[in-house]
């Protein structure tokens, strides 16, 4: 009796993973149903994407990246990105654009009561 229950086992097993084994693997670009509800090949990027890449051509790269001393002092390519460069560019960024020096926050922060200077 054990050894039906076993055979019937290991047949049922074999036949439910060959079953599943057969199915046509289909890539969800190729999916119908998945792109008639979101179509993953768009044409046009998304509106936070379009503002990124509008800043980054007419802000970003003509202050920092067109930089002389920031194209010599990172011009290899083979290096390690390190955050001291990012923190290089952004303060350069600051410094050509008038904005703050990142103290900003100082006084909103000092001027909270718990935290800061109390009456």
């Amino acid at each position: 009796m054990k050894k039906i229950i076993t055979a019937t086992t290991v047949t049922f097993t074999a036949f439910l993973l060959c079953a599943c084994s057969t199915d046509k693997v289909v890539n969800p670009s190729q999916n119908s149903a998945l792109n008639s509800v979101t179509n993953s090949t768009k044409e046009k990027p998304g509106a936070m994407q379009s503002s990124l890449d509008n800043w980054m051509e007419t802000k970003w790269t003509p202050s920092v990246e067109n930089n002389p001393e920031i194209k010599e002092k990172y011009s290899d390519k083979e290096r390690d990105f390190k955050l001291q460069e990012y923190v290089e560019k952004a303060e350069l960024y600051a410094k050509e654009n008038n904005e703050s020096d990142g103290d900003s926050h100082v006084e909103k922060i000092n001027s909270l009561p718990v935290i800061g200077k109390t009456k």
